[in-house]
């Protein structure tokens, strides 16, 4: 997809932000996946978000 397809066209623009919303989604799943692996290893100091409880597609 050609970045000016974006501004113009709407399912263009509706795949450009669920691929940013995935991206976000599974960067912060990331960090939360690391955050209690540091909790567990005993590192002080950590609120980590709780795991993901939603299905996963497919």
């Amino acid at each position: 997809m050609q970045s000016d397809e974006v501004l113009t066209s709407r399912i263009a623009g509706e795949k450009h932000d669920n691929a940013v919303e995935a991206w976000g989604e599974a960067g912060w799943a990331q960090v939360g996946r690391l955050c209690r692996f540091f909790d567990g290893m005993g590192m002080k100091g950590l609120d980590c978000p709780a795991p993901e409880t939603r299905p996963k597609p497919g």
